[in-house]
């Protein structure tokens, strides 16, 4: 989860601004801090690629794998196991 909503946003205005350069319908999924934070309950601490990222990345995999779902999609992607930030 990106944080501060700054953050968040200036990151997704880039998305944006990149998929209409390609052409390629953009989806504004959600910005959902609160469920985020409950669900770190106990890992504040938790170093970098610990637990709290992966517990992130199933939380983006779930409302992704929803969205797909609902909106008829057999398959979809990621780009976040390519960051060198993580494991």
């Amino acid at each position: 989860n990106i944080h501060p909503r700054k953050e968040y946003e200036i990151r997704k205005d880039e998305n944006k601004r990149y998929a209409e350069k390609l052409g390629i319908p953009f989806v504004d999924a959600d910005y959902d801090a609160d469920e985020w934070y409950k669900r770190a309950e106990g890992m504040e601490y938790d170093p970098e690629r610990g637990r709290r990222c992966s517990m992130c990345f199933d939380m983006r995999f779930e409302r992704t794998a929803d969205y797909a779902a609902q909106h008829g999609f057999t398959h979809f992607t990621t780009t976040n196991a390519t960051s060198r930030w993580k494991d």
